[in-house]
C-alpha cells in the first residue's frame, strides 16, 4: 500500500540524510571531489525535502478569511525553491571540480568510493520509484518534483561511479573532477528547466491544451441545454486545478433549471480534471436570439436536462 506525498516526502527526507551520512564518511576517506560533491548534493535533498514536507503539510489546509483559493500554490512556491537549492548545488560541484583540478589531488581509495556510490544508487533508484507511483496516485507537483531531483541524483551517482571506475582503469586521476563539472551542468541545466516548468504555476499559466479540449469536450456534450459559453478561464496551484466561466442559456428558463445545468457542467468538468475546482457564472441570452435552444418550450428543455442528468 503506498504512502499519501506526505510520508513519501518524510521518507526522502530520511533517506537523503542517511545518503548525506553514507557519502561524506566515504568522500572523506577515499578523497573522491565526485564523492563529496554527491554528499553536498544528499545534504542539500534533507534541505529541500523537509521544506517539501512542510509545503505539503500547509498545501492540505483547508481555505481560511486569508487564503480563499487554498494554499496549495505552497507546492509551487517550494518546488521553486527546490529548483534554486538544486542549482546551488550545481554550482558548488563545478568549484569543488575547479579546486581538485589546481591541486591535483589523487583519489586515495577507489574501490570505497565504488562501495559507496553503488550502494547509494541503488537506494535512490528504490526512492525514485516509490515518489513516481505516489505523485501519479497524489497527483501532486511537488512530488514529481521531488522524483526527477532523485532522477538527477541517479545519473549524476551513475556519473560519479563511472569516473571511479575510469580512474581504478586508466589511473588518470583528472577523470574524477571532469565527471565532476558534466554532473554540475546537467544538473544546473536541470535545475533552471524545472524552475521554468514550476514558476508557470506561480504567475496563473492556463492548463494543458489537452486539458482544455477536454472542458471543451464536457460543453459540447450540454449543447442541447445552453446557448453558449465564453470567457474561459483556467490554471493550477501545485496539485489542483481550477477553472471558470460564463454560460449563456434561454433566458425564459427558471433560476432553478440555470443553476442545475451550472451544476451538472461543473460537475462533469471537475471530474474529467480529476477533482478540479470549477465555477460558472450564468448569463441569459440575448432578447432575439435566434438559437436552436431557444425555439425549444420548457416542457422540451427540461427533458433534456433530466435525460442529461440521467445519462
Amino acid at each position: 500500500m503506498l504512502p499519501n506525498k506526505k510520508y513519501a516526502t518524510l521518507i526522502s527526507v530520511n533517506t537523503a540524510f542517511v545518503l548525506a551520512v553514507i557519502k561524506l564518511i566515504g568522500g572523506a576517506a577515499t578523497g573522491s571531489v565526485s564523492v563529496l560533491a554527491s554528499a553536498v548534493d544528499s545534504i542539500l535533498d534533507v534541505g529541500s525535502s523537509t521544506v517539501n514536507y512542510f509545503a505539503i503539510k500547509q498545501s492540505e489546509q483547508p481555505p481560511d478569511k486569508d487564503h480563499r483559493y487554498g494554499h496549495a500554490k505552497f507546492e509551487s512556491l517550494a518546488s521553486l525553491i527546490q529548483a534554486g537549492v538544486i542549482t546551488l548545488s550545481g554550482l558548488y560541484i563545478l568549484y569543488e571540480a575547479y579546486v581538485r583540478f589546481e591541486s591535483g589531488r589523487a583519489v586515495k581509495s577507489i574501490e570505497g568510493g565504488i562501495w559507496v556510490m553503488l550502494f547509494s544508487l541503488v537506494v535512490t533508484f528504490m526512492l525514485v520509484i516509490l515518489l513516481r507511483k505516489v505523485a501519479k496516485k497524489e497527483n501532486s507537483s511537488i512530488l514529481k518534483t521531488e522524483s526527477l531531483h532523485y532522477e538527477i541524483d541517479l545519473l549524476t551517482g551513475g556519473g560519479v561511479l563511472l569516473g571511479l571506475v575510469l580512474v581504478k582503469v586508466t589511473g588518470i586521476n583528472a577523470i574524477d573532477p571532469f565527471i565532476s563539472v558534466l554532473i554540475a551542468l546537467k544538473t544546473v541545466y536541470s535545475a533552471l528547466a524545472l524552475g521554468k516548468e514550476v514558476s508557470e504555476d506561480l504567475v496563473d499559466k492556463a492548463l494543458d491544451e489537452d486539458e482544455l479540449v477536454k472542458i471543451r469536450g464536457v460543453l459540447d456534450a450540454y449543447s442541447c441545454v445552453i446557448v453558449g459559453w465564453h470567457k474561459l478561464r483556467t490554471r493550477k496551484a501545485g496539485a489542483e486545478k481550477f477553472a471558470d466561466l460564463h454560460v449563456q442559456v434561454n433566458r425564459h428558463l427558471s433560476v432553478e433549471d440555470a443553476h442545475m445545468i451550472a451544476d451538472m457542467i461543473e460537475n462533469d468538468i471537475s471530474e474529467t480534471l480529476n477533482g478540479a475546482d470549477v465555477q460558472i457564472h450564468i448569463e441569459p441570452c440575448e432578447s432575439k436570439c435566434t438559437h436552436k435552444i431557444c425555439a425549444l418550450c420548457d416542457t422540451e428543455i427540461k427533458n433534456e436536462i433530466n435525460r442529461l442528468k440521467n445519462k
